[in-house]
């Protein structure tokens, strides 16, 4: 029977080998026909990408000695390649068309967390993504964030348009909840039951549109895998039915004043008397999805806004502790009311086209592309970014290390191959982690760079799965699983969308990608935030691909083996997107005030970009960040 292709396994072993005492840029480097989005095994925060970024944080010592070449001159330097790295570049060539621009990128990719990945599995190209899914709420975007898009040619109706909403229902399938044997004593998948009605519920739409629900543990408690005491509590958090005792709970004197820190954890088990095993089951959700955090780490207000179980409503709460603050706003009430929470603004390979389009437009040499369709079925040429002779050069594998301003200008360092490099220019932008910017931005004040550290990232794991069938799925019903205590905590086929020669398969004997999370952090960790966000980090860096690929196959094997499913038959390649600093924390705090309002302020000619510097991770707000950045920025 065929099995993960050779190469596969070497793009993601490459570097545990022999191969392991190069640099993973020097390999690559060695390869100038290399094309990123198609490598498999290892990416995201691939080997290569972050060890010498580590060792200045660790060590705290920047490369000594001279740079190897004579500085080069430029305009504008930006440190970070992703979107708000490339947004930033794109309104500063707008203000100055005739401005020489640098990127520096420590990736082998562009598009920092907007990520394409490709498979060529039978003849046919598979298209996916390694990170930022979709536009979100577009509807609520910024001016500055709405006009780019437009620029650039995004039509979000024609967007929406070309998701495929009957798909799912055409295959019958739906939700599920898979619930393995390790934690419940037997591997079973369970297909939620789904409403009769055509409308998908608030909840579904900003879910997985196509589902019609998201999974709903009340339509599988009867069948889980549960004892009678376990299921007694469960029906208890669904009906609501302990809320005197609740009332009293968050009343209670001790605990109102600071409803802000109090744990749903706690409530769960004070309460309800839920207990570990049934807790995964009510926290597999914000594992799986936003929150990337510890169960242990979920906050009430944050329980709230995801509508977990065992709560009520944001009314009653807000009149049982006199605060109507918890009350949705009234631009959220705004916002449901007019649709637009309806999660369907999907590029097939995520938000990887946007950052395509600002390349291409950028240096439009890498690639013949005029619309955003062409520039899905485009394969950019690589070659082409860092030229000479182009006004603007994109340079990956290479990590600054120090940014310091001078005269009436800035100075960046960077390593490129082992080899320390120089630039100068009138102004920089710092579009990249704000962890990495305290290290390399020494003249930052102490408060500004303790305020930087504070703005941890929440590592996260997207794998992507090409399938060279899919007939198990399909008779399973299920195409998307919460998976409470599995080790990729949510499991979904791709989403269904048409546009260029990109389609959802036709029948179960064409290829299909199938999307697998996994949040690292402790479920339930004891310990603050931080120090969970720590844990999953290392648990991430520290895994090979030869763990993610064994977890992979035993999981889906005994999520669908017994509808047919053949793991070595079946799987044709896995490409693992590794994000050890990937959503912004919104919630890191800094001295009592969030971290990024301190982090985000300009030094001199050097001014800070990207989603770390608004504290909200999303699309839009690293296109507002590289907007105010640039207005921040002295004049020429």
């Amino acid at each position: 029977m065929p099995d993960i292709s050779r190469r596969d396994f070497l793009n993601g072993l490459a570097f545990t080998g022999a191969a392991a005492t190069l640099p993973a840029s020097v390999v690559l480097a060695a390869s100038p026909g290399v094309y990123p989005p198609a490598l498999t095994g290892l990416r995201g925060s691939h080997p290569g990408a972050y060890e010498q970024a580590h060792q200045l944080a660790w060590g705290g010592q920047r490369p000594a000695g001279k740079p190897v070449a004579p500085a080069e001159q430029y305009d504008l330097v930006v440190i970070g390649a992703g979107i708000s790295g490339l947004a930033s570049a794109y309104f500063y060539r707008q203000q100055y068309p005739a401005a020489k621009v640098l990127l520096l990128d420590n990736h082998d990719d562009f598009g920092g967390h907007a990520r394409r990945n490709e498979f060529s599995v039978g003849g046919k190209t598979l298209i996916s993504y390694g990170g930022t899914q979709s536009f979100d709420h577009p509807g609520s975007y910024s001016k500055v964030a709405s006009k780019l898009l437009r620029e650039l040619g995004i039509d979000l109706p024609a967007l929406a348009q070309a998701y495929d909403l009957q798909h799912f229902q055409r295959h019958g399938m739906s939700s599920g909840v898979f619930y393995d044997a390790a934690h419940f004593g037997r591997n079973v998948l369970l297909r939620s039951a789904q409403p009769t009605t055509d409308a998908p519920s608030a909840q579904a739409a900003a879910w997985l549109p196509g589902m019609l629900d998201a999974p709903r543990f009340a339509d599988t408690l009867a069948r889980a895998p549960l004892n009678a005491a376990q299921r007694r509590q469960l029906q208890a958090v669904l009906a609501g039915g302990a809320q005197p005792a609740l009332a009293a709970w968050l009343r209670d004197g001790k605990r109102a004043p600071r409803f802000e820190q109090l744990r749903y954890t706690d409530l769960l088990r004070e309460v309800y008397g839920i207990r570990d095993t049934a807790l995964l089951l009510l926290l597999s959700m914000p594992l799986a999805e936003d929150a990337a955090l510890g169960g242990n780490a979920i906050t009430l207000p944050l329980a709230l806004e995801g509508g977990l179980l065992g709560l009520p409503s944001a009314a009653r709460l807000a009149d049982w502790l006199d605060d109507d603050s918890l009350l949705p706003t009234e631009d959220e009430t705004e916002d449901d009311a007019e649709g637009d929470a309806l999660y369907v603004h999907h590029f097939p390979d995520g938000n990887a086209t946007l950052a395509r389009l600002l390349v291409q437009r950028l240096i439009p040499t890498v690639a013949k592309v005029t619309n955003p369709v062409q520039s899905v079925a485009a394969a950019f040429d690589y070659r082409k970014l860092d030229q000479a002779d182009s006004p603007v050069r994109l340079r990956l594998r290479s990590l600054a290390v120090e940014a310091v301003n001078q005269g009436q200008g800035v100075r960046v360092r960077y390593l490129r191959d082992g080899k320390l490099y120089e630039a100068t220019a009138r102004h920089s932008v710092m579009a990249g982690w704000h962890m990495l910017a305290a290290h390399i931005l020494p003249e930052l004040p102490a408060s500004q760079k303790a305020a930087m550290r504070a703005n941890l990232k929440l590592p996260l794991v997207y794998v992507q799965v090409a399938l060279r069938r899919w007939p198990a799925l399909q008779r399973a019903g299920v195409a998307a699983a919460y998976c409470p205590g599995s080790f990729f905590q949510f499991v979904q086929l791709d989403f269904p969308v048409r546009m260029a020669a990109v389609a959802p398969p036709a029948n179960t004997d064409q290829p299909v990608v199938l999307l697998m999370i996994r949040m690292p952090c402790p479920p339930l960790g004891e310990g603050e935030a931080p120090d969970l966000l720590r844990q999953g980090r290392a648990e991430l860096l520290g895994a090979d691909f030869a763990s993610y690929e064994n977890q992979v196959r035993q999981q889906l094997q005994a999520m669908y083996g017994a509808h047919g499913f053949d793991a070595k038959r079946d799987i044709a390649a896995i490409t693992v997107n590794r994000w050890a600093h990937g959503y912004t924390w919104e919630d890191a705090q800094y001295q009592g005030e969030p971290a990024h309002t301190l982090a985000a302020r300009p030094l001199g000619r050097i001014v800070m970009a990207g989603t770390d510097s608004t504290g909200r991770a999303y699309t839009d707000a690293a296109i507002d960040a590289a907007w105010q950045a640039l207005r921040q920025l002295p004049r020429p």
